[in-house]
């Protein structure tokens, strides 16, 4: 193993609506996460088991709108929103 192997990131995590987890302290809205380095947001997902479609999430990443293949680097803030429908 190298040093890369084990190289890790912490990705703080903001989580909308019905994405918020239950905790021994009530709901937890944020969480930081720890990752391999060179992760990516679909990694993020699976860690957390969030299984929606791509189009029933919107993904922002730094303030800006990502994709779930996006790499992500130590320190980045990831806010996970339901993405929302309405009508008849």
């Amino acid at each position: 193993m190298t040093i890369m192997d084990s190289a890790k990131i912490t990705i703080q995590v903001h989580l909308h609506t019905i994405l918020q987890m239950e905790g021994p302290d009530g709901i937890r809205k944020h969480v930081d996460v720890e990752l391999p380095l060179g992760s990516h947001i679909q990694d993020l997902l699976n860690e957390l088991k969030i299984e929606l479609a791509s189009d029933q999430i919107l993904l922002v990443l730094n303030g800006r709108m990502a994709e779930p293949g996006t790499v992500l680097h130590d320190g980045d803030q990831v806010n996970l929103m339901p993405a929302i429908s309405g009508g008849c």
